[in-house]
């Protein structure tokens, strides 16, 4: 399998909950406790170079739950769109609880549970007719919802701790597929990651040497640039010319 290699320090967080994807542990937690925060900040939105958006987020590692929090708001001009979600894990990575959210400008709701060997999406509509949705799936998936940038990054730690080998002191990486659930679309598909390697690109006039990762989703190819200390600076659709960029 095609290897790809990279010089960078793996902090704690891609050997913590966000990394992991295999265990047996359902019960629903119901606060955290002695967490840490793993990321914070706000990402912006762009479309053909037009900021249109913000992503505003929290990822906390507990040793009970980890909760990941975001908050989006996006105003194109002619359309304004407010959303909201919420993810849970546990310690071994399996999720607990998922909750996506819209304000504006319908109300809507999505929550999926793992229930036995399936997750279940229950599902309000902006029309309020509520309707269940199973989907079967381990509770290991990863959830890769629209619009909510931060769960990239997620997919990234769990990527770079999962599917990388250090020898002499370089870390070489592999192609990995991982099962992900897009409540949004209420579908599931196989996200393939790979590294490209190490790309100096342009932020906001400022040239950064960063690790290039590759996603594919069957349908949307993604490129995520990744600092050493495992922070998205940026991504980007470039089929849809979309960007997003850490503020």
């Amino acid at each position: 399998m095609k290897k790809a290699v990279l010089v960078m320090t793996l902090l704690a967080i891609t050997a913590g909950t966000w990394a992991k994807g295999q265990g047996k542990d359902k019960t629903a937690p119901k606060k955290v406790s002695s967490n840490r925060t793993a990321d914070s900040g706000s990402f912006g939105i762009f479309m053909n170079g037009k900021r249109v958006g913000t992503e505003t987020f929290r990822i906390e590692e507990g040793t009970e739950v980890s909760v990941a929090t975001s908050d989006i708001k996006v105003d194109d001009g002619t359309t304004k769109a407010e959303q909201s979600s919420e993810m849970r894990v546990a310690p071994d990575g399996n999720l607990r609880y998922y909750r996506w959210r819209s304000t504006v400008p319908t109300q809507e709701e999505t929550v999926v549970e793992p229930k036995d060997d399936l997750l279940m999406e229950h599902i309000t509509p902006a029309d309020q007719k509520k309707m269940d949705l199973p989907h079967i799936l381990p509770a290991s998936t990863s959830i890769l919802d629209d619009n909510f940038f931060s769960h990239r990054e997620i997919l990234a730690w769990r990527y770079l701790a999962t599917s990388c080998i250090t020898q002499e002191g370089r870390r070489s990486c592999s192609r990995a597929l991982f099962g992900i659930l897009v409540p949004r679309q209420h579908i599931a598909v196989n996200a393939s990651v790979e590294l490209v390697g190490r790309n100096v690109i342009n932020i906001k006039g400022v040239e950064q040497e960063l690790n290039e990762l590759k996603v594919d989703t069957g349908g949307d190819l993604w490129l995520i640039w990744i600092d050493d200390k495992l922070k998205v600076q940026k991504m980007a659709i470039p089929a849809e010319k979309v960007e997003i960029v850490r503020d």
